[in-house]
């Protein structure tokens, strides 16, 4: 397979071979062509010359194709899924599929009160109430004391962590960034 660099540098050579008038005393110009007008009146050494001329500019341009090529590619990330910390499979496997499996169980643990329509239940609202420590309180480090540098304690449910752990296990299953998981 050919590399970027190399694929740029031929369509460089391409482009200049093609930009540069060709100039051949083998085959006479057509009359009426672009060629046969810049070449009518003129003697076969001064065509002669100008194809030389034509062939040397064209030398200079691929040439400065070749070092334009040489210089290095720029980094592009596809911003996908290769852009996050835990993309491949068994890593978020074994980062999400505790939190998922612990809220499949307490969603179906409270199954019996809501089949009773009983929603003032223990298993119900300890379901949906905010009990997990989803950000812990804690000093910024690197920071003046104010109170900017402090994190307060935030709370989620075990419904939003459940959506969230979810989410984040299929999403590691995604086949490319175009297609949701």
């Amino acid at each position: 397979l050919c590399s970027e660099r190399s694929l740029r540098l031929m369509s460089l050579l391409c482009i200049s071979l093609a930009a540069a008038p060709s100039y051949s005393s083998a085959v006479p110009p057509r009359a009426g062509s672009a060629l046969h007008a810049a070449t009518a009146g003129r003697s076969p050494a001064a065509v002669a010359v100008a194809g030389r001329r034509a062939l040397l500019d064209a030398v200079a341009v691929s040439a400065a194709g070749s070092i334009l090529a040489g210089l290095p590619l720029a980094a592009s990330a596809s911003g996908g899924a290769t852009a996050g910390k835990y993309t491949t499979i068994p890593v978020a496997k074994r980062r999400y599929f505790g939190r998922v499996k612990q809220g499949v169980f307490e969603f179906l643990n409270m199954g019996g009160a809501v089949e009773k329509g009983d929603f003032k239940s223990q298993p119900v609202t300890a379901f949906f109430s905010q009990t997990i420590v989803s950000t812990s309180a804690r000093q910024k480090s690197g920071c003046a004391m104010s109170d900017n540098c402090k994190v307060k304690e935030e709370y989620s449910s075990r419904w939003e962590d459940l959506q969230l752990s979810m989410f984040l296990l299929g999403n590691a299953f995604r086949l490319h960034s175009g297609k949701p998981p």
